[in-house]
């Protein structure tokens, strides 16, 4: 009994001391912090306010030739019946190009892209997005507005798949943020 609880306290010493270092080096992802929606006619303005970050890895990659793509998923649900009604997907890719020490941001509209003279400049552009998102005609009463924004590792060159998949320095993914709202008569 002398033997293990020495050992249950190390093992415990160790964990503590592991997650610790974890939190530490997490300080990255993307996280949804406010979305400011206004409905018009068979469409929905959304205004972001994202927390983007990205880890260490990423930004070697990215800086070594690999393009990354960032999709934000977009749904718009019946509040009652939890019905989809509609649903987007943007897609954003970021990329180096290191002859001419500049990032781009390619946005989901065709021959949109952005240049940067730093990746926060990029990152700070993603974080403050608006998206005009196409609806129909609604009819009155409550609605949810759900979205999520995440790094698509499927679009990484095929050796990184899975280092991607395994890697703890690849998961930037939010969660899903619903948004209430209510169409009125």
């Amino acid at each position: 009994m002398a033997f293990t609880t020495p050992l249950f306290v190390s093992l415990i010493s160790l964990a503590v001391l592991l997650s610790g270092c974890t939190q530490a080096d997490a300080e990255y992802g993307f996280h949804v912090r406010d979305i400011q929606l206004s409905p018009g006619y068979q469409n929905i303005l959304a205004r972001y306010d994202q927390d983007i970050s990205l880890s260490r890895e990423a930004v070697r990659a990215l800086e070594n030739g690999v393009s990354l793509t960032i999709l934000l998923d977009v749904e718009l649900r019946d509040a009652v019946t939890l019905t989809l009604l509609a649903d987007h997907r943007l897609k954003y890719q970021v990329r180096f190009l290191p002859l001419n020490q500049v990032y781009q941001l390619e946005g989901p509209q065709a021959g949109s892209i952005q240049s940067f003279p730093r990746l926060r400049h990029v990152l700070n552009e993603l974080a403050h997005i608006n998206v005009n998102f196409s609806t129909g005609p609604l009819a009155p009463g409550p609605y949810e507005f759900r979205s999520r924004i995440r790094l698509d590792n499927a679009d990484l060159p095929a050796p990184m798949h899975l280092p991607a998949m395994f890697s703890a320095d690849w998961k930037h993914d939010s969660n899903w943020s619903t948004w209430p709202f209510k169409i009125g008569t």
